[in-house]
């Protein structure tokens, strides 16, 4: 991701705080502790519906959020309150929380 303008960084430094967060665990008052986020991820045409062609996916949990934040390989900020890098490279790694079956690949072409 490249920011053009301060709006543009703030929205990707935004996006890249997001998704770790999502991936954390929650604190509560209880003994017990939350689960991370769930997503519902899918590929979608550009009229909307599901996309024929790439895999589908069950309901997800973010299980990595890597952040490169020197993808050209040197050292770059914006001259901003927060040093804005230049570049950022996000790299998600998401798993399905239920179990792939057989009886999933008879309604889509590609399957999961």
């Amino acid at each position: 991701m490249s920011a053009r303008d301060a709006g543009e960084a703030a929205s990707i430094r935004k996006i890249i705080n997001r998704f770790k967060k999502s991936m954390a665990v929650k604190e509560t008052t209880s003994l017990f502790l939350k689960s991370p986020d769930i997503f519902q991820i899918s590929y979608k045409t550009p009229s909307g519906s599901l996309h024929p062609s790439i895999n589908k996916m069950k309901l997800a949990a973010c299980q990595g959020c890597n952040v490169e934040y020197t993808p050209a390989g040197t050292y770059s900020t914006f001259n901003d309150a927060e040093n804005t890098m230049t570049q950022y490279k996000l790299t998600l790694q998401f798993g399905e929380l239920d179990p792939i079956y057989d009886k999933d690949y008879d309604n889509h072409p590609i399957g999961f």
